[in-house]
Parts: structure tokens; C-alpha cells; sequence
């Protein structure tokens, strides 16, 4: 028995070195800590750069002097993407670094094996995905593919190599304390209508904060964070000077908290407040005058804007028929979204194990949507998010991929939840406020997520705030550098540097779609248009968008071409490049179609540029555009656009019945859809039916008194059916 003791404790010896680290009294952990070296400098740094510049990111620069325009037509999402891709990547070189050529301490979790399943299983998703590519860089303005969630784990991993005491933690949640209010601030200024930035058309409500994340609902999500955090800061804090610019952090943050209108948030921010109060009041925390003045504060300015907000006749920006609404499911938004998660719901039933592959629910969306939310929302409108985590992931990487994210997310809280709620000592550091805060921001985001959007300029914070909820209880292993460490490390640099290549030119490519959406001539349209597919060739509205180039090139000069046939001269040459183009149009269509073929708006497209071809180059083109009209249909059956475009074809080859059917559809989906009733009303005309032909037309001056010659085309009308106008 000795003997095999002796033997035991020799092989205990020769394991790793493995320490269980906890946080000691001071914040500090029982371990011990040594002085980092340049390379883990880089990398702590980037973990506060990160924090920093992701929610302030965007590509609207128009309060520079001389800057008039974005740099990228996507002024959100794609900035915040580039910024966390490339920080991150610069943060894992140096780690890498550090470990080859110096060795050091690993910290290991009890999810990153759960973290790499999950990620096993978004990959298998991608693969059998309708549309890979969507799979793996997500959809455009939202991009929360596989390979957002690649980078979400690479941030958890190196947040929990550095967030190894409280005083770390509380250092960047600092960090997200100084973010967080200066996006409040702008929140704030443009709900008081100062906004020294030039924006476009807003689809959404004037004066509705929306700040850096180009959407009231986005921001919201977001804003959780730092409320909750900010108040765990400012509860903690020592410092009576920090503690004043905490509380005044917290009050501009609950501002714009209030003024992004989102009701997801709201419900969200109101349960990590209420975490926070609750882990406040087990750790004894002591108010200050300073705490009861800026709670009074803030109470009153809170009650002002709230009390402001009843006296709008809008019913988004009055508090209370905004949370009124939230239990009426029978109209408005509410209605929406019961519509869309019964479409993902539905989806979900059609593949139910790997889903339809991660982010791609915009390409799914045309094929279960209901006629009722077309009716309800209008034909325009294509949900590219679910509002509903939950059916979110369901619909994308199956339920079992559902399961094991939310089974992770329920595993970090369980076993963070007594290490961030325990009570302190009455000498312990009050810094251990600020790891409820991040369990308490993070339970909020998640309540938020099944009303919500999940996108990657917030939900990066959510896996940050996990890291920080594990990282006191990982487990350090020690690494030897191997003797081939330096060259190693060499190589991993190598390829963070080809992916930083890659991660610039993939936003150039929006710099380059941005020119081709702002127009010019039809040769720098078409440049820029192949330069933004050359530099991302698996963005297909990009690829769309060359095609849109020649049709509209393809329009120009059919007008160019009846215009000189008009005065009599030679129209052949401009006749024959017109057909050039639209040949050009045409291929690129189809090439984009065979690229995403679950893309509803290129059938649209295409089918639109061949009712053209047929009215100026010939008729043969007709049967190619009731083909791919019919194609359309069947990738979105409540499509009004692609019905309207069905409808042409059928009413130029003689079919007027079936087009009056087909535009009588098109009607009943979306009664606010100018084109259709206008379409209608026209064909009602030909066939001789002036009375319910004048009846559509006065539906077209109702919805739009602005369109060319209605009044004349009424009266015009009028006079065929005998109609006078006292009559």
C-alpha cells in the first residue's frame, strides 16, 4: 500500500500544473498573478478596444467637414462585423503568440466543450443548408452566420484567458460603461431632435433613438447591457468622483432606454434591473446621499419623459399605448410577429433536425409566410429575422442546434449563479456587484431575445458577459513553449494576417455596392457593381445588383432609341446595344437565380426585365416571362410583385381573364400596392368594364394623389362609362 501511494503522488507530480482559482478578497485571484508580456498587453487591449468600438462603430462620418456620404451602403451592421472580426483576430495572434514562444497558463471552462458542440452543429447546418454561403456569413445587415459564431467563441476563449480577477472584470465593464454612454448620449440627442449626422429617409418614427445601431429595436437590445452595468458600477464604486460619473451614465442610459420605444427591451432592461437591485440588497450595499440624489434624479426625469411620450398621437412613441399593446395580438406589430414566428414555426416542422442553415430565414421566409401578414405588413416587407431567439434558431440550425445554445446559455447561468450572487464579507471587495451585473445584463438580453433581434453588434457582449461569469471558475493548465513554438507562432501570424486581408476586402466590397447604388453612367454603375461581386462574391444582392445595371441601361436606351425613331432618325445602333445589355441583364439574372435560388426579389427582377424585352426587342420574350413569373410564385405564393409581373404577361398574350384572376389576387394580398390596383384597373378597362376600372384608379388616387395623370386618366374613364361628375 505504501508503495502505490509513493507511486500515486510521483505520477500527481508529473501531471500539468492545475489550479482551481477563485477570487480572493481583494479581487485578485488566490493563485496568484504575474506582469503580462507585450503580446498579452496586445490582446488585453484589444479585449478593451473591442468592448469600446463595436457599439460606436458605423460608417456615417457626415459631421467630418467634407464628408457628405457613408463609406459603406450597409452604415451598421457591416462596420461592427469588420471591427469585431478584425479585433479579434489581432487579440488571438498576440495569445497565440504569448503561448508558443513564451508558454504560460491555459484557462480552461466547463462549457468549452459545449461551446465547440454547439459550434459542431451550426457547422453541420451550414453544410446541408438551402444556401451555404448565407449559412456561413449570415445574411446581409444581419451576418450572424457560422462564422459570427466562430468569432463569439474566440472572444469567450480569449476573454477567459485575461478576465482571471474582479479587478479585470470590473476594468471592462469600464470599458462598456464609457461605450455604452456615449451611444446613450446620441440616443438621447436624437430623441430631443439633435443629430449632427445626415441620414436618409428613417424607417421608423422621427425622434425614436436609434444612435449607432441604425434601428430603435437593435439599440435597445443593446442598451441593456450598460444599464444594468452602470448602475452595478455606481453601486460599487468607492470613489465618490467615479461614483457621480457612474450614476450620470446610468440616467443618460435610461433615457435612451425609454426612447428607443422597444418594448422587447424594456421588458429585458426591466428584469436585469431588478437582478441587480436584488444582488445589491443581498450584499448589503449602503446608499449614499449621492445614491438617493441620482435615484430621485433619475426618477423624475424618467416620470418627465414618460409623461412627455402619453401626449403623442403616435401611438410607437406614447409609452402607454406602446405597453398597452403589448397584449394585443390582434393588431399592429404584435400581429406581425405572431405571423412570422407561425411561418418559422412551420419551417422548422419541414426541418426539423439541421434546419435550413444558420441566418438564412430572409431566403425562407417568401415560402411559409401567410397571406395575412402580406395583407398585414404589405408587400414590400420580408422578415429577415424571426423576433423570437428561440424560433430564430429553431427554423435555422434545427431544434437540437436550439437546445444546445440555449442549453449553454442555461449552463453558464447555473454554474456562475452562486459565484456572482454569493454574499460578501463585510471586508470583501464591492467589486463582486459588477459579476451580478454581467449574470443580471445577460438574463436580461436573453428575455429580450424572444421578443427580439439578435444581431452581432450586441449579442458579442452576451458571450463576453459569459466568459466574465466563467472565467472565476476555470481552471488553469500550465504550457511548456515546444521547441518549434517560434515558427508556429510565425505561421499563426501569417494567417491572421491573410484574414485581415480578407476581413478589409470583404467591407470594401459594400464601399464598391454603395457606388453602384448611387448611380452615375451606366459603364461606373456596372464597374462598381462587379467590383463589390469580385471582391464578395457570395453576397447575391450584390450580384443582383449588376443585373439591375444592365436592365436599367437596358430602359435607357430602348427610350433613347424610340426617341430618335420618333424624329426620324436612325435608331438601329442605339437598338442593337440595347439588346447587348439586356442580354448582359439577363444572363447575370440567371446566374444570381442559380446562385440563391430561394431568393424571392430576382424573380422579380427577371421577370420585369423580359416583360420589357418583349414590349421593345419581341414578343418571343413574353413565354419567358410567364416561366419564370410562375417560378417566383412558387418560391413566395403570396407574392403580390412577382402576380403583378405574372398578370403583364398574360394580359400582352391575350389571357385577359386569367390576369384580371391574377391581379384580383394581388389586390386582395396587399390593398395598399399602387401598381396592382392600377394594373387592375387597366385591364378592367380593355375588357370594357369602365365602371370597376374607374372604381381601382380612384383606389390609386386614394393611396397615392400624387401619381402622374390620375386625375386625367379618371376623367378619361369617366367619359367611356358615361359617367358625369355630379353623377
Amino acid at each position: 500500500m505504501a508503495a502505490a501511494r509513493k507511486k500515486k503522488r510521483a505520477q500527481t507530480k508529473r501531471r500539468p500544473a492545475v489550479s482551481n482559482t477563485r477570487p480572493s478578497a481583494d479581487g485578485r485571484m488566490a493563485t496568484g498573478f504575474h506582469a503580462m508580456t507585450s503580446a498579452q498587453k496586445v490582446a488585453w487591449a484589444c479585449l478593451h478596444v473591442l468592448v469600446f468600438a463595436v457599439p460606436l462603430a458605423i460608417s456615417n462620418w457626415t459631421w467630418l467637414p467634407g464628408v457628405h456620404l457613408p463609406f459603406t451602403f450597409d452604415q451598421f451592421d457591416i462596420v461592427k462585423v469588420y471591427l469585431q472580426r478584425g479585433i479579434t483576430l489581432v487579440a488571438f495572434g498576440a495569445w497565440a503568440w504569448h503561448v508558443l514562444v513564451n508558454g504560460g497558463k491555459v484557462r480552461r471552462t466547463k462549457v468549452d466543450y459545449l461551446i465547440l458542440v454547439v459550434l459542431g452543429w451550426f457547422a453541420l447546418s451550414s453544410i446541408f443548408s438551402i444556401h451555404p454561403p448565407t449559412a456561413l456569413f449570415g445574411k446581409y445587415r444581419r451576418f450572424e452566420g457560422l462564422l459570427s459564431f466562430i468569432t463569439y467563441a474566440m472572444m469567450f476563449f480569449l476573454a477567459v484567458q485575461f478576465l482571471d480577477r474582479l479587478s479585470r472584470i470590473r476594468s471592462l465593464a469600464r470599458t462598456l460603461f464609457v461605450s455604452g454612454t456615449l451611444v446613450s448620449v446620441y440616443g438621447a440627442m436624437q430623441y430631443i431632435g439633435v443629430d449632427p449626422l445626415v441620414w436618409g429617409r428613417l424607417p421608423f418614427e422621427e425622434n425614436r433613438s436609434f444612435s449607432t445601431y441604425g434601428n430603435p429595436d437593435l439599440l435597445g437590445g443593446f442598451i441593456i447591457f450598460p444599464l444594468v452595468i452602470s448602475l452595478a458600477l455606481a453601486l460599487s464604486e468607492r470613489d465618490y468622483r467615479w461614483r457621480i460619473a457612474y450614476w450620470a451614465g446610468f440616467l443618460v442610459t435610461v433615457v435612451c432606454w425609454i426612447t428607443a420605444f422597444t418594448r422587447g427591451a424594456w421588458i429585458g432592461g426591466a428584469v436585469g434591473l431588478a437582478i441587480i437591485i436584488f444582488a445589491a440588497w443581498r450584499a448589503r450595499t449602503k446608499l449614499t446621499r449621492i445614491d438617493w440624489a441620482f435615484t430621485g434624479t433619475i426618477g423624475a426625469v424618467a416620470t418627465f419623459v414618460i409623461v412627455r411620450s402619453l401626449g403623442s398621437d403616435v401611438p410607437v412613441m406614447n409609452v402607454g399605448r406602446r405597453l398597452a399593446s403589448i397584449v394585443e395580438f390582434d393588431r399592429g406589430s404584435a400581429l406581425t410577429r405572431f405571423q412570422i414566428w407561425d411561418a418559422a414555426w412551420r419551417a422548422t416542422l419541414d426541418r426539423p433536425i439541421f434546419g435550413f442553415g444558420p441566418d438564412t430565414f430572409r431566403l425562407v421566409f417568401p415560402g411559409y409566410k401567410p397571406l395575412e401578414y402580406t395583407q398585414t405588413a404589405g408587400y414590400i416587407s420580408v422578415a429577415d429575422n424571426v423576433h423570437n431567439y428561440f424560433l430564430q434558431l429553431t427554423a435555422a440550425v434545427g431544434i437540437p442546434g436550439m437546445l444546445l445554445l440555449y442549453g449553454l446559455f442555461i449552463t453558464v447561468a447555473a454554474l456562475s449563479a452562486r459565484n456572482a450572487f454569493v454574499r460578501p464579507d463585510a471586508e470583501q471587495d464591492s467589486s463582486r456587484l459588477v459579476l451580478s451585473a454581467f449574470w443580471a445584463a445577460a438574463a436580461g438580453y436573453v428575455v429580450h431575445l424572444t421578443f427580439g433581434l439578435s444581431v452581432t453588434g450586441s449579442t458579442f457582449l452576451l458571450w463576453i458577459a459569459m466568459a466574465a461569469l466563467m472565467a472565476p471558475l476555470a481552471r488553469s493548465v500550465d504550457v511548456r513553449a515546444p521547441s518549434w513554438g517560434l515558427y508556429a507562432a510565425a505561421g499563426v501570424l501569417a494567417l491572421v494576417l491573410v484574414a485581415l486581408i480578407g476581413n478589409t476586402v470583404y467591407i470594401a466590397a459594400d464601399n464598391a455596392y454603395l457606388r453602384a447604388r448611387l448611380g452615375g453612367s451606366y459603364e461606373q454603375r456596372v464597374t462598381n457593381a462587379e467590383t463589390a461581386v469580385r471582391r464578395n462574391p457570395f453576397n447575391d444582392m450584390y450580384r443582383a445588383e449588376v443585373g439591375l445595371a444592365h436592365a436599367d441601361g437596358f430602359t435607357q436606351l430602348i427610350s433613347q432609341a424610340r426617341s430618335v425613331q420618333a424624329q426620324g432618325g436612325d435608331f438601329g445602333p442605339a437598338l442593337a446595344e440595347a439588346e447587348a445589355r439586356f442580354l448582359r441583364a439577363e444572363e447575370t439574372f440567371l446566374q444570381t437565380i442559380e446562385f440563391v435560388d430561394h431568393e424571392y426579389d430576382n424573380y422579380v427582377f427577371l421577370a420585369n426585365l423580359y416583360n420589357n424585352a418583349a414590349e421593345a426587342l419581341s414578343p418571343e420574350y413574353n413565354q419567358k416571362a410567364l416561366a419564370t413569373a410562375r417560378q417566383g410564385i412558387e418560391v413566395s405564393e403570396f407574392g403580390p410583385a412577382i402576380r403583378v409581373q405574372y398578370a403583364l404577361a398574360l394580359r400582352r398574350g391575350g389571357n385577359l381573364e386569367e390576369a384580371e384572376r391574377q391581379m384580383r389576387l394581388a389586390v386582395e394580398m396587399d390593398r395598399r400596392y399602387v401598381d396592382a390596383h392600377l394594373l387592375l384597373a387597366s385591364i378592367l378597362e380593355e375588357r370594357g368594364e369602365y365602371a370597376d376600372a374607374l372604381e381601382y384608379y380612384e383606389m390609386v388616387r386614394s393611396l397615392d394623389p400624387d401619381f402622374p395623370d390620375i386625375d386625367t386618366i379618371i376623367e378619361e374613364v369617366e367619359a367611356s362609362a358615361g359617367v358625369t361628375p355630379e353623377g
